[in-house]
């Protein structure tokens, strides 16, 4: 009758090669645990739930901080209803933000992207004919923050109702038209509703209007056309032709309004911040730019 237990060298054998799997899936933790940062951001980066916890840390106690960070959508066509449902699941589950992402903020001219975005959607589906000169006033309405320019275009072409078409195409559940109609820098939205607007942008919208808007936002100037310095948040931290958008406004109810938004590699970062009146802007500004300092570079060229 043959024994119940292995031979001698057989059960050496079963002893190594346990203790070599065990060696190689601690290596495979180690390493994954000690991966130096810059093979770390090739593979991608930490994730959003670990980016916005260091975002927040790093912004000085002057006022109100909504951060969302999300992974911009790269465009697939013929995408089946529940492909489409899936992907935005998966889009939900890579975004993050702080207690203050889904808090309503005036827009400042964070609203200029809703509104070109609009005005090139309806042109396309030939809902309107661009005039000779809209091209140069979006573009400018968006690079420099030129304000004439958004005034011109915000009456040009329904004013409110561009912010409310947007929302509703987007899904944007935070995002309203201002109260009083002439005054769309009081239009409001959310952290999180513009960080989707800006996953989803590449996909949802025609991949013409998607790349004319985000160049113009690669081509941001350093000072707005009303002097202003743009080079805070996002655009004072990130590399050379990332996509950006500023925004900055006094005062709606007695507060500083300071915004930067931009995609930083594959990531969408959104900064709405809120400060008293009596903070300063070169305060407000070095706050948010501490903040933004704390998004991880972007991997590869």
């Amino acid at each position: 009758m043959a024994s119940a237990s292995a031979p001698p060298v057989g059960r050496a054998r079963a002893v190594r090669r346990r203790v070599l799997l065990s060696l190689s899936l601690l290596s495979l933790v180690v390493a994954g645990t000690l991966l130096p940062h810059d093979r770390r951001a090739a593979a991608g980066g930490p994730p959003a739930a670990q980016v916005v916890p260091a975002v927040v840390a790093a912004y000085p106690p002057l006022g109100t901080l909504a951060v969302v960070v999300a992974k911009q959508q790269v465009p697939v066509d013929g995408l089946s209803v529940r492909a489409a449902e899936a992907r935005s699941a998966r889009l939900a589950a890579s975004t993050a933000g702080n207690a203050a992402a889904d808090r309503p903020f005036p827009t400042a001219s964070m609203v200029k992207l809703f509104m070109a975005e609009d005005i090139l959607h309806r042109a396309r589906a030939g809902r309107l004919v661009l005039r000779p000169d809209d091209p140069a006033l979006l573009r400018e309405m968006i690079r420099s923050s030129d304000d004439p320019a958004a005034s011109e275009l915000w009456v040009r072409y329904g004013g409110g109702q561009m912010v409310i078409d947007v929302a509703r195409r987007y899904r944007l559940t935070g995002t309203a038209p201002p109260q009083v109609p002439g005054r769309w820098g009081e239009a409001t939205t959310t952290a999180r509703d513009l960080a989707r607007f800006l996953a989803t942008l590449p996909s949802a919208a025609h991949p013409d209007d998607a790349g004319a808007l985000l160049g113009w936002m690669r081509e941001a100037t350093p000072l707005a056309a009303d002097g202003f310095d743009q080079r805070f948040g996002v655009l004072g931290t990130a590399p050379p032709q990332t996509a950006v958008k500023q925004g900055w406004m006094c005062c709606v109810g007695g507060n500083r309004h300071l915004h930067s938004v931009g995609i930083v590699g594959h990531r969408v970062v959104v900064l709405l911040s809120e400060v008293p009146r009596g903070t300063g802007y070169d305060d407000a500004c070095g706050a948010l730019t501490a903040a933004a300092s704390a998004v991880p570079a972007p991997a590869g060229p």
